[in-house]
């Protein structure tokens, strides 16, 4: 790879990850959102903001989840790659 892949990579790398943390935020405002509404709609006080907190929390991990079982399939194909390249000859 070039210096100039490697860069692209790397930035494409950072933005993913980058928006790693803004999902996980935008889960939780959104099951807050939906339990506030819901409470005021059917007068439960705070057990539906605190179930569709709960519940976007959880929708954020599993996102975060997801996204690292991603990136530990790109780390391993990478080094695969690596040492296909090594293998061959004059390769590194």
């Amino acid at each position: 790879m070039t210096d100039k892949q490697d860069r692209r990579a790397l930035f494409r790398e950072l933005g993913r990850y980058s928006a790693l943390g803004l999902e996980l935020a935008i889960a939780v405002v959104i099951g807050l959102a939906i339990g506030y509404y819901l409470d005021k709609w059917l007068g439960t006080g705070p057990w539906m903001t605190v179930i569709w907190l709960a519940i976007g929390f959880a929708a954020g991990v599993r996102s975060l989840y997801r996204a690292a079982l991603r990136s530990g399939e790109d780390l391993e194909k990478l080094e695969k790659k690596d040492e296909e390249r090594k293998r061959k000859p004059g390769g590194g």
